[in-house]
């Protein structure tokens, strides 16, 4: 027991170590900026309390708002009021356009925004927008850092996720331990931006071996196989991977509700081959990956779990 209270204080203290640079005053910091509270930020936001941070969150949805109340975290109605509070604020947001607005809106972060702030977004938006921002921000003297994830939302429950991380390697070096707190697989990939293309290489794959997944079950399916055989008997070999465990599972038992959704993976993979276009490379896996969660969504799937494709493969093929 004396052990693990030892352990556990000497993480908090590098932590808070970690964070104290940013100060005008030679003290640790220990106020944390959240907002996009969702499937993903909220459990998030959740570990950074536990972990002895003061959370200051804003969120639109009641529901959310009473939730992290009661949880321990304190809620501003205005964006702007976070950045007056915080010189470390996360971001975990649907797309780029929020991401845009929530950092250089009119009633966003830029107003109050103080020296040597931080920001983390961990959404999963354009290389393009990120870079944008981030040469927008240093007007201000303020860094961001690009920090998208992998694990989905179990991921952010257990605080296991995988981070990709781009931005000033500085700056990522003074809040690695923080995003420690958050993720086990951390990887610092390079300049503005690179987080963000290091995920669209992850959501192409992703969305990939979904797809495969979901054509082996219908192979099986039709020779009547038991699918949960199948799956087991590939978990033990080179087939293993967390899709086939994960996402198989939501499959065989049909249960899609959400860990990640549809809409999301969609729009992820819009980006993915907005890159590729630019470098006028063809992913014909990724452009067949991206069609059928198009149709996912056009069938009114678009807040199901991503996987909701094996019934888009499996309606195809019947």
């Amino acid at each position: 027991m004396l052990k693990e209270l030892f352990i556990t204080n000497f993480h908090m203290i590098n932590l808070l170590d970690s964070i104290q640079y940013i100060m005008d005053e030679k003290k640790p910091h220990s106020e944390i900026g959240f907002i996009g509270l969702g499937i993903m930020g909220k459990p998030m936001a959740k570990n950074l309390i536990n972990s002895g941070f003061n959370v200051s969150f804003f969120a639109r949805r009641q529901k959310i708002i009473k939730e992290m109340i009661l949880y321990g975290c304190t809620y501003h109605s205005e964006i702007k009021d976070i950045s007056k509070k915080c010189k470390i604020i996360f971001l975990n947001l649907p797309d780029s356009k929020d991401v845009k607005s929530v950092i250089l809106g009119k009633n966003g972060l830029w107003a109050n925004l103080q020296k040597n702030t931080i920001i983390i977004d961990m959404s999963t938006i354009s290389p393009q927008t990120t870079k944008e921002i981030s040469k927008k921000l240093k007007i201000k003297s303020v860094f961001l850092i690009d920090a998208p994830v992998s694990g989905g939302e179990i991921g952010a429950i257990n605080g296991n996720l995988s981070i990709m991380v781009g931005g000033d390697k500085k700056i990522y070096n003074k809040i690695k331990n923080l995003l420690s707190v958050l993720g086990e697989n951390i990887t610092y990939i390079g300049a503005s931006g690179s987080g963000q293309i290091a995920k669209s290489c992850n959501q192409i794959l992703v969305a990939g071996t979904m797809v495969a997944v979901s054509e082996i079950f219908l192979l099986a399916k039709k020779l009547k196989c038991d699918l949960n055989l199948i799956q087991t008997a590939l978990l033990g070999g080179f087939a293993n991977s967390k899709i086939l465990k994960i996402h198989g599972k939501r499959m065989i038992k049909k249960n899609y509700e959400p860990g990640f959704k549809a809409g999301l993976h969609l729009k992820d993979l819009n980006i993915a081959l907005n890159l590729s276009k630019s470098l006028k490379i063809d992913l014909k896996g990724a452009k067949y990956s991206k069609n059928l969660m198009l149709k996912a969504v056009k069938n009114g799937k678009r807040n199901k779990d991503s996987s909701i494709i094996n019934q888009i493969i499996q309606n195809n093929n019947k």
